[in-house]
């Protein structure tokens, strides 16, 4: 189990027993929703061992999820630790084992004609749905009877449970700058994930870091993903380049940087999410976002550092630094020339350092990004 050791959490602990009031209720399905790095596969065990006691073992349980390597992992944690009577069930099986209690992983695809199919071939009367995002991009609707919610990435994050992160904003989000960005610093960021809108992107990064000697790996539907990810993982790759295949499911603790694309809220919350597991010696996780993304990162969590790319540089946005400050006061110094509005709380004179960011209101934080984009466009 890659040095997993099991500990049962207090909102884990919370999380099992509504559910289980809430089968005990009578509510045939029940979804919970819980952040990547919360321990949803412990809390399923959880709940099924629960249900198997009660049952006095008469309880049949399918696992049901659409990768295999979820449910190998699923059926390892299993093993080492709950030892309850479950069957590991792709969610793609033609003749799937009867079952009274279906187990759903990656619940937000409970949707789709594979789940209908497979509910109607086991013939179970109980469901339980896991899910990190359980949220739709089309306008179909989960049809859970109750819905349950353990807890949020920022607590997770200040629990410690998972891993904090630095916010790197880039001006704007193509492939020559992300491939720009990481090839000027490539041990800053480590092992990174990569998502682009196209595979011919992908490629494209691809063909730039192989000219400085960088190996990065594109990973899609059709490739050898598992050989793919080994050498990921064995680091003698450090880069994987993809659209959306290893957006869910795809879970590697070192990872130390994920690059988004712009997108919406379902698919950043799945993309960042790959960066913020906790492991050994790891500090943060970088995301790297442009600063026109439709969902930015900091809706998912507060930043530890913040950071934006301008002029060949990245420079610190977390309020007490340098650079900031001289930044600010030659951007000022420009302003006044452009006979440009200050707000109040630039123009008193007060020095930068005195401001933190995050206590900045929303309309004070858009100023700033203004005058730094400004100060960047002379």
């Amino acid at each position: 189990m890659n040095g997993f050791i099991f500990e049962e959490r207090p909102y884990q602990i919370e999380a099992v027993e509504r559910v289980l009031a809430e089968f005990a209720a009578g509510r045939e399905s029940v979804l919970l929703e819980s952040p990547v790095g919360s321990g949803k596969t412990v809390m399923g065990l959880l709940v099924i061992r629960r249900l198997q006691e009660q049952a006095e073992g008469k309880l049949r349980v399918n696992w049901v999820a659409s990768r295999r390597h979820i449910l190998e992992q699923t059926q390892d944690l299993n093993d080492s630790y709950f030892h309850c009577d479950v069957n590991m069930v792709s969610v793609f099986s033609s003749n799937p084992p009867k079952a009274d209690l279906v187990v759903l992983d990656e619940a937000h695809h409970e949707a789709t004609q594979s789940c209908l199919d497979m509910y109607e071939n086991t013939g179970n009367t109980r469901t339980l749905g896991l899910s990190a995002t359980p949220m739709r991009t089309d306008r179909m609707r989960l049809s859970f009877q109750a819905s349950i919610r353990c807890c949020g990435i920022q607590r997770l994050i200040n629990m410690g449970i998972l891993s904090q992160y630095h916010s790197c904003k880039l001006p704007e989000w193509n492939v020559e700058l992300a491939a720009k960005v990481f090839c000027e610093t490539p041990e800053r960021w480590g092992k990174t994930l990569v998502f682009f809108q196209t595979i011919r992107e992908c490629r494209e990064f691809k063909r730039i870091l192989a000219g400085r000697g960088i190996g990065c790996e594109v990973v899609t539907a059709q490739s050898n993903r598992d050989s793919q990810l080994d050498a990921f993982i064995a680091g003698d790759v450090q880069v994987v380049a993809n659209v959306s295949v290893l957006s869910e499911g795809f879970d590697l603790p070192e990872l130390q940087s994920v690059f988004l694309r712009d997108a919406s809220r379902l698919p950043t919350i799945q993309m960042a999410g790959r960066g913020l597991r906790r492991a050994e010696g790891k500090t943060h996780c970088s995301l790297v976002q442009s600063s026109t993304s439709p969902y930015p990162v900091e809706k998912i969590a507060l930043p530890a550092e913040g950071f934006r790319y301008m002029k060949g540089k990245w420079l610190s946005c977390s309020g007490n630094t340098q650079a900031i400050q001289e930044t600010l006061e030659q951007s000022m110094k420009l302003l006044e020339k452009r006979k440009v509005h200050l707000p109040r709380y630039l123009s008193s004179g007060r020095h930068v350092k005195e401001v933190s960011l995050r206590a900045l209101t929303p309309f004070s934080r858009r100023s700033l990004a203004q005058l730094f984009d400004i100060a960047g466009e002379r």
